[in-house]
């Protein structure tokens, strides 16, 4: 996979759909990664920078000076991270995003709200086991379409284009090493108030192709889940599923094996103002295209859009998690879980996750 799912216990819960990427530790012990309690946010940890460790390791380093000069003046500066890189993407307006390339994943998005001042919207974090000289980036927002393997299927960096004024767009490529006939596109823009994620997947076979199990969940930051609700919902078909992994599969020819996962009861959102404080883990069809989350505590909310994707899949961990802290999150964005996406020879898909922050 390109980028992998795992389950991962805090605070004495699951997370479910928990978007990782992995990067070697390149330090001795006393790096700053080494943590007592496991788990830091992203923002407060600085990892180490390229050793001769990077030559031995799977993935190829990014020349982070070739991207200074190359792309200067569009809106976005670069940072080294081990033996991948940080794209950081800033507009006039103060609205700003981070990229790690090589993982296609969106690490940060910060936005300016009515008081001012600048808040993240995401959610993410670092994680390192004992002994393990694997450290693990999760959350953020990130996407699940490959049956291949991470080191086998890095995105590469095709081009940043835009300005700080207007907006900054960057394309990341990538063809699937296992399933040569399928090639994959994201495009990453910020313009204005709005981060827009979007999937493009081509069939260059001779054979029809199913993709099951794509997904583009974002992780929310929000106050607690009690103060949380999403709003425009109300009529919405759903069907609850225990937390889970979503797989990616591509089917040509065969039949996919049934999925594990139990489906559990079907119905119909009778609220519009549904409020999360309770655990739950659905997946919504028939869903508008775009609906709010508005975080109270905050007082800041969230326009989540979709297009492409017919389904929308929302995870709250109710009241497992501590309020107002770091850890607190809720876990929303479009979806293909229930239903594959058919792709005829030649034929491109695409599928969008915008989040609109209205309280600038």
């Amino acid at each position: 996979m390109a980028l992998s799912h795992s389950t991962f216990v805090s605070h004495g819960c699951t997370l479910p759909l928990s978007r990782y990427s992995k990067l070697p530790l390149l330090s001795s012990p006393s790096s700053p990664l080494h943590f007592s309690q496991n788990v830091k946010r992203l923002e407060s940890v600085h990892l180490p920078p390229p050793s001769a460790a990077t030559a031995a390791s799977s993935y190829f380093p990014i020349d982070v000076e070739y991207l200074k000069r190359e792309f200067s003046g569009h809106g976005a500066t670069f940072e080294d991270i081990g033996e991948t890189c940080v794209a950081k993407l800033k507009l006039d307006n103060g609205s700003s995003a981070n990229v790690m390339l090589t993982r296609g994943m969106v690490t940060s998005y910060k936005v300016k709200v009515w008081h001012g001042g600048k808040v993240e919207l995401l959610h993410t974090w670092v994680e390192q086991e004992q002994e393990e000289e694997v450290v693990e980036i999760r959350g953020g927002v990130s996407s699940a379409f490959s049956s291949s393997s991470d080191s086998h299927n890095e995105w590469s960096l095709h081009g940043i284009t835009g300005d700080s004024n207007d907006c900054v767009q960057v394309e990341l490529r990538r063809s699937d090493k296992k399933i040569k006939e399928i090639e994959m596109k994201q495009i990453i823009t910020l313009r204005g108030d709005t981060l827009s994620i979007e999937l493009f997947v081509t069939n260059k076979g001779v054979s029809p192709v199913s993709i099951k199990g794509c997904s583009l969940v974002s992780y929310l930051t929000v106050s607690t889940p009690e103060a949380t609700y999403a709003v425009g919902l109300e009529g919405s078909d759903f069907v609850e599923k225990t937390p889970f992994l979503p797989r990616f599969g591509l089917v040509q020819g065969e039949e996919e094996e049934e999925e594990e996962g139990k489906y559990g009861f079907s119905g119909e959102e009778e609220s519009n103002y549904k409020q999360l404080s309770e655990e739950m883990s659905r997946i919504y069809t028939l869903a508008p295209s775009s609906f709010t989350i508005i975080d109270r505590g905050r007082r800041n909310s969230v326009v989540v859009g979709r297009e492409g994707f017919e389904e929308v899949y929302m995870y709250s961990p109710g009241s497992k998690l501590e309020s107002y802290t770091k850890s607190a999150y809720v876990c929303i964005g479009p979806s293909s879980l229930l239903n594959p996406i058919s792709l005829d020879p030649g034929c491109v898909w695409r599928g969008v996750l915008h989040l609109h922050n209205p309280n600038s």
